[in-house]
């Protein structure tokens, strides 16, 4: 089958490179056009398309609907594969290719559709998570779907690691869903219950209510730990907490104590903060930090 890859991260290298040793012909990348990188700002190609670049595979950065039927025409693609494109596809382009376009998203639909399931399924706690690949259709991850597979969450997952091991996992469920179409086989359609969505995530949704119980805070603190981070707010400084465990001494909400250890009381028990990163400095140890900081005997987090 020749396929065509979309996608913007380095998510869908796992992929891309099984593709390139199977069966299929890849026949290009589609991808989101240069844009500004870095703290330099300075316009570049982003990962995914240095990535085949180097594998030698056609670049192509398209924008508009027509530009990308254009790609799909011209390549002779037979189905399009898509993680992590960052783009709506519309009505249109789906329609083009012979097969359609395969999503590889990560949770088990229809938990979590939407920008960001990985993050959210830390945050909420669930007891497992999973890939799913399904074809696209003009709604919000709605499509019916070919293949799952499930990823038991162990509970200490930061989200970094939990992507990086799904994109290596996702390699099977593309396996198995490709057979599938070459087969003539239809995907079946998803249940009606037990829908959530995974809005995408904003610098806010970062900001720590110590309001909440300390393992609602310490699930925040992994699943955010990439971007935007846990953070909050003490003597007028922003602090990022990049780690942390539940500890049960007793503090008022947002109350510092300053100890060996540096623990922070929660709504419900304490947050013992490992490792932090004050605005504008290296990240540290949550100790250092506090030895440096000079806070009043009240200092409280906001």
């Amino acid at each position: 089958m020749k396929v065509l890859i979309a996608s913007s991260s380095l998510i869908a290298q796992p992929i891309t490179e099984w593709l390139l040793n199977s069966e299929h012909k890849v026949v290009g990348v589609l991808t989101a056009p240069d844009a500004a990188q870095g703290r330099g700002r300075e316009i570049a190609e982003n990962t995914f398309a240095q990535l085949a670049n180097s594998l030698q595979i056609p670049v192509f950065k398209a924008v508009s609907a027509e530009e990308i039927r254009k790609v799909i025409q011209e390549t002779g693609s037979e189905i399009v594969v898509t993680a992590a494109y960052g783009r709506l596809i519309r009505k249109g382009e789906l329609s083009e290719p012979k097969y359609g376009w395969l999503n590889i998203h990560f949770s088990l639909l229809p938990r979590w559709r939407g920008a960001s399931p990985v993050q959210r399924s830390i945050e909420h706690g669930d007891s497992s998570t999973g890939v799913t690949v399904f074809k696209l259709d003009e709604g919000l991850d709605t499509g019916p779907i070919y293949s799952t597979l499930t990823y038991e969450m162990r509970g200490d997952e930061r989200s970094e690691e939990l992507l990086k091991d799904l994109s290596v996992l996702s390699v099977e469920p593309l396996r198995e869903a490709l057979a599938l179409i070459e087969a003539g086989k239809k995907p079946y359609p998803q249940s009606k219950q037990g829908v959530t969505f995974a809005p995408k995530i904003s610098k806010e949704d970062g900001r720590i209510n110590w309001k909440k119980s300390n393992i609602d805070i310490e699930r925040s603190v992994r699943a955010f730990s990439q971007w935007p981070r846990a953070w909050s707010l003490i003597g007028g400084s922003r602090i990022s907490i990049l780690s942390s465990r539940c500890s049960s001494d007793e503090l008022a909400p947002g109350a510092l104590m300053q100890r060996e250890r540096v623990i922070v009381g929660c709504g419900i028990g304490s947050l013992e903060l490992i490792e932090v990163k004050p605005e504008g400095k290296k990240a540290m140890p949550a100790r250092d930090w506090l030895r440096g900081a000079r806070l009043s005997e009240n200092a409280t987090f906001e």
